[in-house]
């Protein structure tokens, strides 16, 4: 039997999306502004196509980084929409796909299961990550999460790279992996800025000198 939460919700890209990568030459201030914000925030040239950064003139969406995920058929699942003018602190600053996040694996497409998988909190975050990289949605992996799932059945070895203010919450997600002996790698990020806000380099750097975790590094949190 198939359960009602499990069945594949349908997501449609927002409207009148369109790749960011081809608006270099575009002479809209809008849309100048977004492609200037996606190079703030850390995009280059492979970040954009490899991310399909988008924009839209749709009311709804304009004047707003548009990040969609498409699964593994490459089928849009999901989409988060970041107002470029908002705030930090502005709770109404991301405008996300109406959908339970717990069946969205972010950007399916393009992970490869048998290599090392990078896993953040937020879709921003991978403009700063390696290309095999996923994202939470938020700050918590349970068994009931699809992510979860892929993983232990790939036996795929994870890299937690979750922003400072959630470090417990790194732990338990590697104590809940270390239990199905998943190979996890924890990413201190507790010396510097969120991964939203680290240069390139500094996230390399950090992925470098992650260590395996240990039961007991939750026992000593």
């Amino acid at each position: 039997n198939i359960k009602e939460e499990e069945i594949d919700e349908i997501v449609e890209v927002p409207r009148g999306f369109k790749i960011l990568a081809n608006a270099f030459n575009e002479t809209d201030p809008d849309i100048r502004d977004v492609f200037r914000y996606a190079i703030k925030r850390g995009a280059n040239k492979h970040k954009f196509w490899m991310l399909r950064l988008g924009y839209s003139n749709d009311k709804e969406f304009r004047r707003s980084l548009i990040l969609p995920s498409l699964d593994d058929n490459g089928d849009i699942n999901f989409y988060t929409a970041r107002k470029i003018d908002a705030e930090s602190s502005n709770p109404f600053k991301y405008n996300n796909a109406n959908i339970k996040k717990k069946n969205i694996i972010f950007n399916e497409l393009n992970i490869d299961w048998s290599i090392p998988l990078t896993i953040v909190e937020g879709p921003l975050d991978l403009l700063k990550t390696n290309d095999n990289s996923t994202c939470l949605l938020g700050s918590s992996l349970t068994r009931d999460m699809k992510l979860f799932r892929k993983i232990v059945e790939n036996k795929t070895t994870v890299y937690l790279a979750l922003d400072s203010d959630v470090y417990y919450k790194t732990l338990k997600i590697a104590e809940l992996l270390y239990e199905y002996d998943i190979e996890t790698f924890i990413v201190d990020t507790r010396s510097a800025d969120d991964v939203g806000d680290m240069k390139l380099d500094q996230f390399e750097e950090l992925l470098e000198k992650a260590k395996p975790y240990e039961k007991e590094d939750t026992l000593l949190s």
